[in-house]
């Protein structure tokens, strides 16, 4: 015969606690790991920041040098441009000008301008030499009625075309600079593109004649596209830019591709600086970027995050399974040594005890306030029913009795409407004081959920249905005040839809109680919301629409009936569909 084994009482009881540490070390150790891991790429992200801010100085110092260039350039100018004389002549001309801002043009009346002995209007000759002096765009302006008109430039249009007889207009930063006598340096549209530009004022007998322009492009960045091109962070990264249009303007290898789709690009267009985390050939990527008002352009640092932490994520699991597994050893011995009987039945009947004092007292105190509740609702409406009465009569008497056209008859009215509505509340605080026996009797749950949901007014954007697979329908309970219940349920989940959607009641059940589930897909109701419920006087209705009563008075009859209600609710599209669940479980035989 064989024997039977016999677990030693220490072994049983060591079992479940040896499962327990390893599973909190496990737990631990999982959590170390991943602290570690997102405490690197928070440093990863503080890291891309600050090497976004390193950019834009250095595109700050571009700009200032690129204003310093042209103050520069302004002076050569000028001193080329004066080198040889200026004659006004006696002949005028027409030229049909152009507004660069508006793109209207109309006809203006031009004195004709000699420079060095050749006629200025549409000469290359001074332009051009300039240009392969100082390497930018400049210009020569006459004053018209208008504004200020290019005469001689190397500023091109869109079509390719020189820039000759477009204007700038007088209400331009730049024409009511020079107006004054001085000179002008900054950003500034040329034609159709922002420039960083200086404008000297051309005198001729004491007055502003014609203005003298040179300017660089903005964005005329080969410099630092050399630069950037050559910088790189830590072992996958590097920097980039982008404009408003998502269009990459420097990028080791996408340069002039798109970054992004549409809803991409929009979220972070709509910001002037942030971080974000995406994916890009399989491999999570974060990138910080920044926009850099003067240039009209987004300044931008990235990485691969799995290849910068690559290392840190390898040691950092083999450090914290070394630890765990001597954790675990040495917590193991010590349970196993002092773990008893005693103790772990003390801690369970603990356990139990707390969990049923936690039970009890919730439902202790819901009674409570249910019942002390129903004493002052009781009291209130017995004082309130009689005077109101009163109002609801007179003020119904004189209603009547005023003229069609009396200025006080919308007065009336709306005492007659409040009075009314007092008299529902009154009534409803008779009801919710109201200890009714439970008139019970056996009804096809179906079919009467079938008529409460036909008493409801539905629109037409909910559409409703009851699911049930339980063979035996029959239960056990008072219709009049279970119609109540599953009537209150249902506007609530209707009221709950405004913009449409489902409503869906569900039977499900055993041979000794059914539960009926009754679900929308509203917004759901808020965590902090779902607690208050079952309080009376509790509304989230705007004032006017509720009493606060309705849930009150389902929770009591469902206790009554000796069943159970549970709300189960998601206001989180990101956690899945939003709405509500009213679970009511009623005993099949009360």
């Amino acid at each position: 015969m064989r024997s039977k084994l016999v677990i030693p009482l220490k072994l049983k009881l060591f079992l479940p606690v040896m499962i327990i540490v390893i599973t909190v070390v496990v737990i631990t150790t999982l959590w170390f790991v991943n602290r570690s891991i997102h405490s690197f790429n928070d440093r990863i992200i503080s890291t891309l920041e600050l090497e976004v801010q390193t950019l834009k100085q250095m595109f700050e110092r571009e700009r200032i040098l690129k204003l310093e260039k042209v103050q520069t350039n302004l002076k050569v100018a000028r001193i080329q441009f004066f080198s040889k004389p200026l004659v006004v002549t006696d002949r005028t001309m027409t030229v049909e000008v152009e507004n660069q801002r508006s793109n209207m043009r109309h006809e203006a009346v031009l004195p004709v301008w000699k420079h060095g002995g050749k006629e200025l209007f549409g000469s290359v000759e001074f332009v051009d030499f300039m240009e392969g002096i100082v390497g930018g765009s400049v210009t020569v302006f006459q004053r018209i009625d208008s504004g200020f008109v290019r005469v001689s430039t190397n500023i091109r249009k869109s079509d390719g075309q020189r820039a000759v007889a477009t204007y700038i207009p007088n209400n331009s930063p730049v024409a009511e600079t020079v107006l004054e006598g001085r000179s002008y340096f900054g950003r500034a549209v040329v034609v159709d593109k922002w420039y960083t530009t200086g404008y000297d004022p051309i005198l001729i007998d004491n007055e502003v004649s014609g203005l003298l322009y040179v300017g660089d492009m903005e964005k005329d960045m080969s410099e630092l596209k050399r630069i950037l091109n050559n910088l790189t962070i830590g072992k996958s990264g590097y920097p980039f830019v982008f404009d408003k249009y998502g269009t990459l303007l420097i990028h080791p290898s996408r340069e002039g591709e798109q970054w992004g789709d549409s809803l991409f690009l929009s979220n972070v267009l709509n910001t002037t600086d942030g971080t974000l985390t995406f994916l890009q050939d399989g491999h999570s990527k974060t990138a910080a970027y920044s926009y850099f008002e003067p240039f009209e352009l987004y300044v931008a640092a990235s990485v691969f995050n799995d290849i910068e932490n690559r290392e840190l994520v390898k040691n950092a699991v083999s450090g914290a399974l070394m630890v765990a597994v001597i954790a675990i050893i040495f917590l193991l011995i010590f349970i196993y040594r002092f773990t008893t009987e005693r103790l772990y039945n003390y801690l369970n009947a603990l356990e139990r005890s707390e969990a049923k004092l936690a039970t009890t007292e919730e439902a202790l105190q819901q009674s409570e306030k249910l019942a002390h509740m129903g004493q002052i609702s009781a009291g209130i409406a017995h004082e309130l029913n009689n005077p109101l009465g009163v109002i609801t009569m007179y003020s119904g008497i004189i209603l009547d009795e005023l003229p069609a056209d009396s200025p006080v008859r919308d007065d009336i009215r709306m005492i007659v409407e409040q009075a009314d509505r007092c008299k529902n509340i009154v009534g409803g605080l008779l009801n919710f004081a109201r200890k009714n026996k439970v008139n019970a009797r056996e009804v096809d749950i179906v079919k009467f959920l079938s008529q409460t949901l036909s008493g409801v007014v539905i629109p037409e954007n909910i559409r409703t249905a009851i699911h049930t697979d339980i063979k035996d329908t029959i239960v056990m309970l008072d219709i009049e005040q279970m119609t109540q219940v599953f009537t209150n349920l249902e506007k609530n989940a209707v009221e709950a839809m405004p913009e449409g959607g489902e409503l869906n009641i569900q039977i499900i059940g055993t041979d000794r109680e059914v539960e009926v589930i009754i679900a929308d897909t509203g917004t759901g109701i808020s965590e902090e919301n779902m607690g208050k419920l079952f309080t009376p006087f509790f509304t989230t209705k705007k004032v006017g629409e509720g009493t606060g009563l309705g849930l009150p008075l389902v929770y009591g009859i469902v206790k009554m009936h000796k069943g159970r209600i549970n709300v189960i609710s998601n206001t989180d599209p990101s956690k899945g569909a939003t709405g509500t669940r009213f679970c009511i479980t009623l005993p099949r035989i009360i």
